[in-house]
């Protein structure tokens, strides 16, 4: 039950504009919404670190914006660091790569290259299925398709949502008693 409350708590409430790899294209947006649907592929070589593949659809809305939610497609790649040695779920840090195209389907159209850092939580609700609520500060630099102008990059703190399928690839060696 503390894990469920948990995981709705960091997902109702947002304070910022940008998400993740998909992104709010007005800027200096504050209080948005964010949720996201996604595979990703995580592979551990060591005990503590993964890299995670992994992409998704999501939508991003902004509470001064309500009528102009945007919806997105995402592809990112993700370092992550992990508390608890060979566990590769609960809380974790991470630093990521992403790149994302967000439209609203009539006046925005826009592509973004997102590097940023996250704190997560990876709850595993079957064994392929995860969610994973995060708080990420990321720098998206942002391009609208229409105008060809490029966003001077802008500092956003984001709370949002990712739930979807991931596929662990576990080669970390188990220690062996001497």
């Amino acid at each position: 039950m503390k894990k469920i409350a948990l995981l709705l708590a960091l997902t109702i409430k947002t304070f910022s504009a940008n998400s993740d790899a998909i992104f709010f294209p007005i800027q200096y947006s504050v209080f948005c919404y964010s949720a996201e649907l996604i595979y990703s592929f995580e592979n551990a070589k060591k005990p503590k670190k993964t890299t995670n593949y992994w992409g998704g659809m999501g939508v991003v809305g902004s509470f001064y914006y309500l009528d102009i939610p945007v919806y997105g497609l995402e592809l990112a790649v993700e370092k992550r660091h992990y508390f608890k040695p060979d566990k590769f779920k609960h809380f974790f840090v991470s630093a990521y790569l992403g790149t994302a195209y967000m439209t609203d389907f009539n006046q925005i159209s826009n592509f973004g290259l997102i590097p940023g850092l996250k704190i997560n939580y990876k709850a595993q609700i079957t064994q392929i299925v995860i969610l994973e609520p995060y708080l990420s500060l990321s720098l998206p630099i942002t391009c609208d398709v229409k105008d060809r102008f490029v966003y001077v990059p802008f500092p956003a703190l984001t709370i949002g949502a990712r739930f979807g399928i991931s596929n662990l690839k576990n080669k970390v060696k188990p220690k062996t008693m001497t």
